[in-house]
């Protein structure tokens, strides 16, 4: 199970208020949705570019401005959903992320998206708390069925979202990947009003306001610094000022953390050596996923590439995809027969072979379908084994803090691996002429580099899974 466990807390009769069935497919559409709606855009990346003439630096903030708002605000919409009342605080989340769609498609340049999709962001970062619904108003025997079916809705929504997303941008163009959602998402939030069961809020309980917008305001000087490093610009002014505020605002941050009484990331859990080399672990594969996600488009469709249609995005990738939901369900399997070992080890050589198979084999399309085939099926073994362990690791009643902790570090390398990948493909490439309109391309190069840093970054999560070895055996 891939995102985490949440611990029951059960109203005596909720399960007679209302249908159980009903409800899980509401909740699993708050996270199959968003994913859809993600994984759609993967193929119109170099298409959003074109028409709104961007640079590909600030095209590669078109995937991680979402994360930016999940990062910051998931671990606290799960603590204001514990005050407010769970329904609540997802419902005002999916109001977000419907208005987000409904605007995105409307965008007249690359800012307006960027800020549509950042509203859409709020609305994913509340999707988690259904995981805590379930929890809390199903019976202990269909606890674990149900949150088993939510977590299985993230490779679900990537692999539709990407098989049909290709479909759609190539036929009808990027912008009918949310006009087709609107109506979709508008039923949806209103049948979550309707049909989800209401919770009640912890009275007295403050909510880590605070904390939340720090964490935002740290992360987004972060990236921000490292969007102007593209170009070799690493000494200038704009550079050393974004980093010094995001250290200013990150101190900040951790004391406002430590001195909240309810914090929205419990800083203490990062003391475990097994939570902090989880947490380095998570942030890296996260990453060096979405440096691949970013990169495979350009790869697919650029003349330095294989010149292909966006239709050819799809076939590619969602084998890759199909590899993620197989092998994430089987590794829970083995996790608890075999333990996590080997489930680590036989990941992290995966996720090494995939890049050695761009280096080593003439570029084609069989080619680039192994090499994300092979590195989905080694991540989605490690995910779910580092999650697990997780769960193993801290305190019961610390699990939801714990993987909100996670889902941070996690949306973190989700954000800076398609920046990476935009520093390449923008400082790599050179002047083509596309349709009479003069265009910058990435150069073979830029994939050369994309592919050694994720290389790179297997490598360190292998020395992070012989380190986390080392420790004493986790009982699950």
């Amino acid at each position: 199970m891939k995102h985490g466990i949440f611990h029951a807390e059960r109203t005596s009769g909720s399960r007679d208020k209302f249908s159980h069935g009903t409800t899980i497919i509401l909740l699993s559409a708050c996270i199959l949705l968003p994913m859809i709606s993600e994984s759609m855009l993967v193929a119109a990346l170099p298409g959003i570019e074109l028409e709104f003439s961007t640079q590909g630096i600030i095209g590669a903030w078109i995937l991680p401005v979402v994360l930016l708002l999940g990062a910051s605000l998931c671990p606290f919409l799960g603590t204001l959903g514990d005050n407010l009342g769970r329904k609540k605080v997802l419902s005002i989340g999916l109001a977000f992320y419907v208005a987000g769609v409904l605007l995105s498609g409307f965008s007249w340049d690359i800012w307006s998206l960027l800020l549509f999709r950042a509203m859409q962001g709020i609305g994913i970062a509340a999707s988690p708390i259904a995981f805590a619904i379930v929890s809390e108003h199903f019976p202990p025997e269909r606890v674990s069925t149900g949150i088993g079916i939510l977590a299985g809705c993230y490779g679900a929504g990537t692999l539709l979202g990407i098989f049909f997303g290709s479909i759609v941008t190539g036929i009808l163009g990027w912008r009918w990947t949310y006009y087709i959602l609107i109506p979709v998402v508008i039923l949806h939030l209103v049948l979550v009003n309707l049909k989800i069961p209401s919770s009640p809020g912890t009275p007295g309980r403050k909510s880590d306001w605070a904390g939340a917008f720090l964490l935002l305001v740290a992360i987004f000087f972060l990236m921000t610094a490292v969007t102007l490093c593209y170009g070799g610009e690493f000494e200038s002014l704009p550079v050393a000022v974004s980093v010094a505020l995001s250290v200013i605002v990150g101190v900040l941050f951790v004391y406002c953390e430590k001195r909240s009484a309810f914090p929205s990331i419990d800083l203490r859990m990062l003391k475990k050596r097994k939570v902090a080399i989880i947490a380095a672990m998570a942030l890296l594969l996260n990453m060096t996923t979405f440096l691949y996600v970013q990169v495979f488009p350009f790869i697919i469709q650029s003349p330095a590439g294989l010149m292909l249609g966006e239709l050819f995005v799809g076939c590619i990738m969602v084998p890759g995809s199909i590899a993620d939901m197989i092998m994430s369900t089987s590794a829970g399997v083995w996790v608890r027969r075999k333990g996590h070992k080997p489930v680590f080890y036989l990941g992290g050589v995966l996720i090494i072979i995939a890049p050695l198979v761009y280096f080593l084999l003439p570029l084609s399309v069989i080619t680039l379908a192994a090499v994300y085939t092979i590195f989905c099926a080694g991540m989605g073994m490690i995910s779910t084994a580092y999650l697990i362990l997780m769960i193993g690791t801290v305190p019961p009643d610390r699990t939801a803090g714990a993987t909100g902790l996670l889902n941070s570090y996690t949306n973190i390398g989700g954000m800076i691996g398609p920046i990476i990948t935009g520093i390449f493909l923008a400082t790599f490439s050179v002047k083509t002429v596309v349709d009479g309109v003069s265009w910058q391309t990435p150069t073979p190069e830029a994939f050369f580099y994309t592919f050694a840093t994720g290389m790179a970054a297997a490598l360190v999560i292998m020395m992070l899974i012989i380190a986390i070895n080392n420790g004493r055996k986790v009982q699950l």
